[in-house]
């Protein structure tokens, strides 16, 4: 690369880098005086942003993605209010399709935040950009499962799912339960176990955990004696 090119490039990356902080920054001057909770994402369209990357788009979505789970964190905490969240992650995913964390724990706030549609919408688009990819599909069948209630829908991405290299040795056994109608809540159990195990985020394993406690509770009830008995 001559030295043009390369100062050119190197320039380009510098006012990348730049984009998130200069975004926060917008925010804080846009917000209220009563505090910069309510602002919303300063969000570029990928269609604009990608081309005048280089080939840097990868970092560019680091950093975005940086900042989705800043403002996940900062509204969970608070008012539990993240109507930007899908834009945010949608921008990511879009600055990099192979981003495959983004999806999962993208499509995950989302259904934290009880934004179900959103999130079906974030795993199903990344499904078309990893069709190899096990993970999306399985993921989308446990939101179906533990979420929407959908046995059907979730049989029918875990069927995509145990036809990809890779998945987890229990995808078989779930798809006999729910061909059974039988084992839901030991079903639910090990999906949330393996998302705790599974994952480093604290909210996701806060949340894991506190769904594990729910699910003991009824097997016990379960299998508690009958008053009267």
């Amino acid at each position: 690369m001559s030295r043009r090119g390369a100062l050119g490039a190197a320039l380009t990356l510098a006012a990348m880098i730049a984009v998130v902080p200069l975004s926060l920054a917008l925010e804080r001057r846009a917000a209220p005086s009563g505090g910069g909770a309510g602002a919303p994402p300063i969000l570029p369209r990928a269609s604009v942003l990608r081309p005048l990357l280089l080939g840097f788009h990868p970092l560019a979505a680091d950093l975005y993605w940086l900042r989705t789970i800043q403002y996940f964190g900062a509204h969970i905490r608070t008012d539990e209010q993240v109507p930007h969240l899908h834009g945010l992650v949608d921008l990511v995913t879009s600055l990099d399709p192979r981003f495959i964390d983004a999806y999962q724990i993208g499509g995950l706030f989302l259904a934290i935040a009880k934004r179900f549609p959103e999130a079906v919408a974030i795993y199903e688009k990344g499904i078309a950009a990893n069709p190899e990819r096990w993970e999306l599909p399985h993921d989308l069948g446990r939101l179906y499962f533990l979420d929407l209630k959908d046995e059907a829908q979730a049989l029918r991405w875990w069927e995509v799912t145990d036809r990809l290299p890779g998945r987890p040795h229990y995808v078989p056994r779930f798809m006999a339960r729910l061909y059974a109608k039988t084992g839901s809540l030991q079903t639910a159990f090990e999906l949330w176990k393996a998302m705790y195990e599974g994952s480093d985020n604290e909210w996701v394993r806060k949340t894991a955990k506190q769904e594990m406690q729910k699910i003991l509770a009824q097997m016990r009830a379960q299998t508690a004696p009958k008053a009267g008995r």
